[in-house]
């Protein structure tokens, strides 16, 4: 069923439209989260195409289970989460990982985005820049993840805790050991 909608609606507003059964307001939360959903998908599969499928086979259930879903302030954050899982069910069906296993968070390519601002204020020659990302390759899956969330998606710790399934705590503590440790190795 297809109604007009006001394309400045919050988000939350556009979820509750859509959970209604808005396909303009599903096709607008869609096309805004589509390429954060697939940056950060990519980052636990290289397989650009299984990826893909996770993101429309997640499209496809939250538009099946519209009617169910709970209501939400923070969209963006709810479909990585939903992703996460997805990609890990998925996998596991694939085989890719054993019921032991976590995901396999990939950071190779953070580019060069503002997170060098963030953890070192003011420094921005090429060489800086060139050994954090470096750097960044050498920390733990989990220890990327947090930085990837934090400083490329921008969610807070609340969310990340939500997306990763650790307590907020846990994020600040992560989210601190990791830069004292990316301070200390520069």
């Amino acid at each position: 069923m297809t109604h007009s909608i006001d394309p400045n609606l919050e988000d939350s507003e556009r979820w509750n439209a859509f959970r209604a059964g808005n396909d303009i307001a599903f096709g607008q939360i869609a096309r805004q989260y589509y390429r954060s959903l697939y940056s950060y998908g990519i980052k636990f599969s290289k397989d650009s195409e299984f990826v893909k499928d996770c993101i429309q086979d997640l499209y496809l259930e939250l538009w099946a289970k519209r009617a169910t879903l709970g209501d939400t302030g923070f969209v963006k954050f709810y479909l990585l989460k939903s992703l996460r899982r997805k990609i890990h069910r998925e996998s596991l069906k694939q085989q890719w990982l054993t019921d032991g296993d976590d995901l396999d968070f990939e950071a190779e390519d953070f580019g060069e985005i503002s997170i060098e601002q963030k953890i070192i204020e003011t420094e921005t020659n090429e060489e800086i820049l060139k050994a954090l990302n470096q750097q960044i390759t050498l920390l733990t899956k989990r220890q990327q993840e947090v930085i990837y969330l934090r400083f490329f998606e921008n969610l807070d710790n609340e969310s990340i805790a939500q997306v990763m399934t650790i307590s907020k705590q846990a994020v600040a503590n992560l989210l601190y050991r990791t830069i004292q440790e990316l301070k200390e190795r520069l």
